[in-house]
C-alpha cells in the first residue's frame, strides 16, 4: 500500500495500473493456466470481435493487457517522453483494447513500420508517438494473415509481418490526412484513418483470394462481469483519489475544464493539469458503470475496451458534459432495439461507451444535437464493421468520422455561428 501511495503521489499512474492488472491476472488463474490461455490469445486470428476472456480466460487476458502496457510504459521512458493528455489516452485505450484483439505478436510490426517511417522521413522516432500508441487498432490484420487464412507458416508469417511493417509505414501520413475529413469531431481519429486501410485490406483479400472475413468464433465471455465491474470501480477510485492527493482544492478546477468542447487537440493535463485530468478520468470510468449498470449490459473483453478508452481520453477530450449527451442518443436506439425487437449485440453494447468518440460535437453544438448525433452514430456502426472486414478493431472511431463529416456542417449551417463554441 505504501509503494502504491508513493507512487500515486509522485503522480505515475501507469506503473500503478499495471501492477494491479499484473497482480490480478495471478489472483485468478495459475502460472499454468495463464501460459496457455495466452498461447490461444496469441494464436488467434483477432478480427473484431474477438474476445480474449473467451479465448484465453480471466487471468491470461489480464496479463495480456498487463504485458502490452509494460512494453509502452518502457518504450515512453527509453524515449524521456512526459505524460500527456494523448499518451495517456493513448495507454489507456492499448489496455482496454488488449481485452479483444491486441497482443504483443500483432503489434510490434506496425511499430516497426512507424519507426522506419520516421527514419525515412529524417525525423525523431517520437514525434509520431500519438500514432504508434494508436496505430494498433489494425493489428489484427498481421494475426488474420498468419493464423487465420490457412496459408502455412512460411507463407503467413512473412506477409503478416510485411503488412503491419506496410500499414505503420502509411499511417502516420494518412492519420495527418483523414482529421481534415471531420474537421477535429472524430476523437478516434487514427480509428477512422485506419478504417479506410483495413476497407482497402477486406475488399482485395476477397476479391483476389476469396476469403470469409466474418467466418470466425465472435462468442463473448461475459462470465467475469463482477469482477471486471470491481476492477474499474477500483481503477476509477483510484484515478480520482490520485487527483486529491496532491491537490484538495482540485475541483475547483473542474468547471473550467467542462467548459471546452474537446474538439481535437484538447489536451487536459497539458491546459488544467494532471490532477484534474485524473479526477475527470475516474468520474468518465463511473460514468461508464452508470451506463452499463442502468442498460443491464455485461462486462466482455469488448466492453471493458470501451470502459478503458473511455476513461482514457477523460485526459484527451471527452467529460460528463460532451459524453453524457451522445450516449443517451446511443442509449435510445440500443433500448429499442434490445427491448422492442429483442435482439441483443455487443456492437451495440459497446457503441454506446465507444459514441463517446464524437462527444465534441455535443461540446460544441449543445445537448439536443449530441443526442442526435449518438443516434445516428450507433445506427451507422454495424454498416462500417461490414466494410472494413473487422481488422479496424476501432470500428467505431471509423463510423465517428463518417457521422461528423455529415453532421458537422449540417449543423454549423443550421446554428450559423461558425467558429463559435456553445457553453449549453
Amino acid at each position: 500500500m505504501k509503494t502504491l501511495y508513493a507512487l500515486l503521489k509522485r503522480r505515475m499512474m501507469m506503473p500503478v495500473i499495471f501492477i494491479v492488472l499484473f497482480a490480478m491476472a495471478f489472483m485468478f488463474d495459475d502460472l499454468k493456466t495463464i501460459y496457455r490461455g495466452y498461447l490461444n490469445i496469441l494464436q488467434s486470428p483477432s478480427v473484431l470481435i474477438s474476445d480474449y476472456l473467451h479465448i484465453g480466460g480471466l487471468g491470461a487476458t489480464l496479463f495480456n493487457v498487463a504485458t502490452i502496457m509494460l512494453i509502452n510504459i518502457i518504450m515512453l521512458s527509453v524515449l524521456k517522453l512526459k505524460m500527456t493528455g494523448p499518451i495517456f489516452a493513448g495507454l489507456l485505450t492499448i489496455a482496454g483494447f488488449s481485452f479483444f484483439g491486441k497482443n504483443i505478436f500483432n503489434t510490434i510490426p506496425i511499430y516497426i513500420g512507424i519507426y522506419l517511417h520516421a527514419r525515412v522521413q529524417r525525423l525523431e522516432f517520437k514525434s509520431f508517438i500519438i500514432v504508434v500508441l494508436f496505430s494498433t487498432g489494425i493489428s489484427p490484420i498481421v494475426s488474420f494473415l498468419i493464423f487465420g487464412t490457412g496459408w502455412p507458416f512460411y507463407i503467413g508469417v512473412p506477409a503478416g509481418i510485411a503488412i503491419g511493417v506496410l500499414t505503420g509505414f502509411v499511417l502516420p501520413a494518412l492519420g495527418a490526412h483523414t482529421i481534415r475529413f471531420h474537421k477535429g469531431y472524430n476523437l478516434y481519429n487514427i480509428g477512422f484513418a485506419m478504417g479506410i486501410l483495413s476497407m482497402l485490406y477486406a475488399a482485395m483479400l476477397q476479391t483476389l483470394f476469396r476469403f470469409d472475413l466474418f467466418r470466425f468464433d465472435s462468442t463473448i465471455s461475459e462470465a467475469f462481469h463482477t469482477e471486471l465491474l470491481i476492477l474499474t470501480i477500483l481503477l476509477s477510485t483510484i484515478f480520482i483519489i490520485s487527483g486529491f492527493i496532491n491537490d484538495r482544492g482540485v475541483l475547483k478546477k473542474y468547471p473550467k475544464l467542462m467548459a471546452t468542447t474537446g474538439r481535437l487537440v484538447s489536451d487536459y493535463i497539458r491546459d488544467h493539469g494532471r490532477d484534474i485530468a485524473m479526477v475527470n478520468v475516474g468520474v468518465m470510468g463511473f460514468i461508464s458503470v452508470l451506463a452499463i449498470l442502468l442498460l443491464d449490459i455485461k462486462i466482455s473483453g469488448a466492453v471493458m475496451g470501451g470502459i478503458l478508452t473511455v476513461m482514457g481520453f477523460g485526459a484527451f477530450g471527452k467529460h460528463p458534459r460532451n459524453s453524457v449527451p451522445v450516449m443517451v442518443g446511443a442509449a435510445l436506439w440500443y433500448l429499442y432495439v434490445f427491448h422492442v425487437r429483442g435482439e441483443a449485440s455487443v456492437g451495440l453494447a459497446i457503441a454506446v461507451l465507444f459514441v463517446t468518440a464524437i462527444a465534441p460535437i455535443a461540446g460544441r453544438f449543445g445537448i439536443l444535437f449530441g443526442i442526435f448525433a449518438g443516434f445516428v452514430h450507433i445506427v451507422l456502426t454495424p454498416f462500417t464493421y461490414a466494410f472494413q472486414g473487422g481488422f479496424d478493431l476501432y470500428n467505431n472511431g471509423f463510423a465517428a468520422g463518417f457521422v461528423a463529416a455529415i453532421l458537422v456542417p449540417i449543423f454549423e449551417f443550421i446554428r450559423k455561428d461558425n467558429g463559435k463554441e456553445m457553453s449549453s
